[in-house]
């Protein structure tokens, strides 16, 4: 009976660094260089009030799947905390709106990977090398959670080194060339300050925060309390927000003014050519590459085990998506799923669309965490810390939602319909299940009667 049930179950092999490397991988340090362009346009000049605005929305929201996790420790985040502490339908929808986040962070970081790759190697087309670094990311991902650990760790400190040599290049430039180090306008400019830009920055901010919550995904494949597994969370959001306020604020001193910019998709490039060498343009190139193969790798596996909790549940087929490979102990089907979609979306959506899908689908599973947070403390368990379980979960809504209203037409439209497509799904799901039921109840009264008869 043990080993058939073992046979079910994850391997338990992570450390706390393991996890706190995970969620940097998954938010990927190099995050603010890729998106650099992007929302220093959107938010006219004062990305580092976006970022710091979309950090304390992601510091309550973390606090949060800190406390969740704690309460229960397995595999299935957002869709689990939902389940048991709501309800299990809201815990379907739940599951299935923060599904479209880590459905479409594999297709943004196969996608931002594969043009910059293109952008060295021109020859080889966009979809040729999403698909060279696909295959690798199954492969990896198939044999095991703890070759995923080893192989983030290398490209976090990879990462890490790329963005010392953009900073210490950018410092290099501005002493050498006669500028200031210290410039007020990088944090706020009166001329071109606007607060709805500002939140409309912090709005795309939060795609590069995504990834946090993975970090409880993996809550069965490591032996560290759920208490360490929340102050792992914590302590990825603030590193990464470091890197992030570092690489923009230097960005922004460089580049001088936002008008400045035509392409946000080669901002960065441009300030990368400024500052430095042409070895060091070519190293950090490089980095983001890998970093978005990192976030791909990432991101793969903790969409994988979300389907996994939601499978053994029975939420969504049992038989294929709770299905564990007989050796490695990984689920195998949902890898091989979230790669099919992973390849497809970064060849034909653009990286606007899947910036804000994203961001729609971690926004909507992050208000549903924090209600997770005041159902199962304040209410069910009448634990009456008003600060930690209700105050707390209560700014994260409403960050968390004032955030979603920023999100373009587009992304809510399109987010909404994947909502209502759950819906539909889940009540053709229940009526196939009554129907069910009510033919094995009136196979049983016929089998009765028969019986009676005889």
């Amino acid at each position: 009976m043990n080993s058939l049930k073992n046979a079910n179950q994850l391997k338990r092999s992570l450390r706390l660094k393991d996890l706190v490397i995970f969620g940097l991988t998954f938010m990927s340090p190099v995050a603010a260089m890729s998106l650099f362009g992007i929302i220093t346009l959107v938010s006219k000049g004062h990305s580092i009030l976006s970022y710091l605005i979309g950090f304390v929305a992601m510091l309550f929201t973390a606090y949060s799947f800190g406390k969740m996790v704690e309460a229960y420790p397995v595999s299935g985040s957002t869709y689990t905390y939902a389940k048991r502490s709501l309800h299990p339908k809201i815990g379907f929808i739940a599951g299935w709106g923060i599904l479209l986040d880590y459905l479409f962070l594999p297709i943004l970081a196969f996608l931002i990977g594969a043009t910059f790759a293109n952008t060295l190697i021109p020859s080889i087309p966009i979809w040729a090398w999403v698909l060279i670094f696909a295959i690798p990311v199954i492969i990896v991902n198939i044999v095991g959670i703890e070759v995923v650990a080893k192989v983030n760790f290398i490209l976090v400190t990879l990462m890490i080194l790329s963005i010392l040599a953009f900073v210490i290049s950018t410092i290099n430039y501005l002493v050498t060339g006669g500028f200031n180090l210290l410039d007020a306008n990088a944090l706020y400019n009166p001329d071109s300050f606007s607060f709805s830009a500002v939140i409309g920055g912090a709005a795309i901010v939060t795609v590069a925060y995504l990834g946090f919550d993975a970090i409880t995904t993996l809550a069965e494949e490591t032996n560290e309390s759920g208490k360490k597994i929340g102050f792992s969370i914590i302590i990825a959001c603030t590193i990464q927000t470091i890197f992030f306020l570092s690489v923009t604020y230097f960005g922004i001193v460089v580049l001088g003014d936002h008008i400045e910019i035509t392409n946000p998709d080669s901002a960065f490039s441009e300030v990368l050519s400024a500052v430095s060498g042409h070895f060091i343009q070519t190293f950090i190139t490089l980095i983001i590459i890998a970093a978005n193969v990192a976030s791909a790798l990432a991101s793969q596996s903790a969409a994988s085990r979300l389907l996994y909790g939601m499978g053994r549940d029975e939420a969504v087929p049992r038989k294929f998506f709770a299905y564990l490979h007989p050796k490695y102990k990984t689920p195998i089907y949902n890898i091989l799923l979230m790669s099919g979609i992973g390849i497809v979306g970064a060849i034909t959506l653009s990286l606007k669309v899947v910036s804000d899908l994203l961001a729609f689908g971690g926004l909507f599973g992050f208000i549903c965490v924090n209600l997770s947070v005041i159902s199962h403390y304040f209410f069910k368990n009448k634990q009456k810390n008003i600060f930690s379980y209700l105050l707390v979960p209560v700014i994260g809504i409403a960050v968390c939602s004032y955030l979603l209203v920023g999100i373009s037409p587009i992304g809510k439209i399109v987010g909404g319909a994947w909502l209502l497509i759950g819906i539909v799904f889940l009540l053709l799901k229940e009526s196939i299940e009554k129907k069910s039921k009510l033919s094995a109840s009136n196979a049983n009264e016929n089998l009765m009667d028969l019986t009676e008869e005889n």
